[in-house]
């Protein structure tokens, strides 16, 4: 028996261990009685009856484990039962661990999927009851930098739907509807939201995708759902022209560092660019870390094209590749509309596609940095590569697998 319990001191998978070698132990013993009556010293009837005895009580102690993870399970379940009827669907949550920044520029960090009904997603921590799990599990909320969402409500999941298929008219005529539902946990108004903030930046409805945003703005959003403010990151100022800047000036005057930096980005250029470069210079030191970045990161087009490989490029590089990666997709395609614009379209191919590669949740951007990349292939004469790059990214993202539907 002392055996048994100084094995179970392990763990489960060698209280196993112990069983089987108490089992091994009553077939040697059984073996060896018979080997021994045969020869004449013991009485095989009473070596049977030992050996039996001894191999129904191993059974017992290995089928008593089993037994209690049984029950545990059955409790696991329940609880998690309990989450599925009251919150939805298990999500599917991409997290970065804690220092795993993109050194590399092509490599993304470190990380783990985490598979769970979603209870809370706040900027400090996300809670969710996983399926193996006795309660709910915390990790901290800023690290998320993907999800596959389970949805409460059929209205949310067909929104979702349309914006994964990029109907990004139907997403945002949809999602106003929608979002009256108040049973409908936090997180998923708040993602459905980010999505209708996209949806409008794609379409090129600036106005409404800012003022949309403005929501997640107020609300102390998740980062990956703030990183989806409507910047100009490539040639959008000469597409939305001087309609834009009543609104903008607006926005910076706003009390949110969040709307203060839209409001700067999309007035450079403007009568107000210099009221416009001092705001981006001070929300450079915003405790924000998105603030903070991508306020450096529009301040990249002030740059002389001239100045940008020798001086610049070094500079801007490090300084995306320090920041999360959920922040990156913005900053990456200005850095190549900027590359370009300086005569280095091999660069900027490379930045287009390490959207292509690493962003691909970020629907139109990815969308629209392909286009980028095959044009400035062709536009250099390289037809070859267009092609190869056209036929590499081609077709629509499965959200589920992240990967081009053939």
């Amino acid at each position: 028996m002392k055996h048994v319990i100084d094995r179970e001191r392990v763990g489960n998978g060698t209280v196993r261990d112990g069983n089987v070698s108490m089992l091994q132990i009553a077939v040697c013993i059984l073996i060896r009685c018979i080997v021994a009556q045969r020869l004449g010293f013991v009485n095989l009837a009473r070596a049977k009856f030992c050996a039996s005895r001894l191999i129904a009580w191993s059974c017992f102690c290995a089928f008593c484990p089993c037994w209690l993870i049984g029950q545990e399970k059955e409790i696991t379940s329940e609880l998690y039962q309990q989450a599925l009827d009251k919150l939805g669907s298990e999500s599917r949550i991409e997290w970065m661990e804690s220092g795993s920044l993109s050194l590399k520029r092509w490599e993304p960090g470190r990380s783990i999927e985490i598979r769970g009904v979603l209870v809370e997603w706040e900027p400090s921590r996300v809670v969710l009851v996983r399926k193996d799990a006795s309660g709910p599990t915390t990790f901290p909320g800023d690290q998320v930098i993907g999800i596959v969402p389970g949805w409460k409500e059929e209205s949310f999941a067909k929104v979702h739907s349309l914006f994964v298929s990029l109907k990004f008219a139907e997403v945002i005529s949809e999602g106003q509807s929608i979002l009256k539902t108040s049973s409908v946990p936090r997180w998923q108004q708040r993602l459905i939201v980010a999505e209708m903030v996209q949806a409008a930046s794609a379409l090129g409805q600036w106005q409404v995708a800012g003022k949309i945003y403005s929501y997640l703005a107020q609300d102390t959003s998740p980062q990956l759902l703030l990183s989806v403010i409507p910047l100009p990151w490539s040639d959008e100022l000469l597409a939305a022209g001087k309609g834009l800047r009543e609104p903008a000036a607006e926005w910076i005057q706003r009390s949110e560092p969040e709307m203060q930096l839209l409001g700067a980005s999309w007035l450079i250029g403007s009568e107000q660019n210099g009221t416009a470069i001092d705001a981006l210079k001070r929300l450079s030191s915003n405790d924000s870390l998105l603030v903070s970045n991508y306020a450096q990161a529009q301040l990249w087009r002030t740059v002389p094209p001239a100045e940008i490989p020798s001086t610049y490029f070094g500079k801007w590089v490090e300084l995306r590749d320090a920041m999360p990666l959920a922040l990156q997709a913005g900053p990456t395609m200005l850095l190549g509309h900027r590359l370009e614009q300086a005569g280095t379209w091999e660069l900027a191919v490379a930045e287009w596609l390490r959207i292509a590669s690493l962003h691909r949740d970020r629907y139109h951007l990815r969308n629209r940095a392909i286009d980028r990349a095959v044009a400035a292939c062709r536009a250099a004469g390289d037809g070859d590569q267009a092609d190869r790059i056209a036929t590499r990214y081609a077709g629509p993202i499965d959200p589920s697998t992240k990967k081009t539907k053939r």
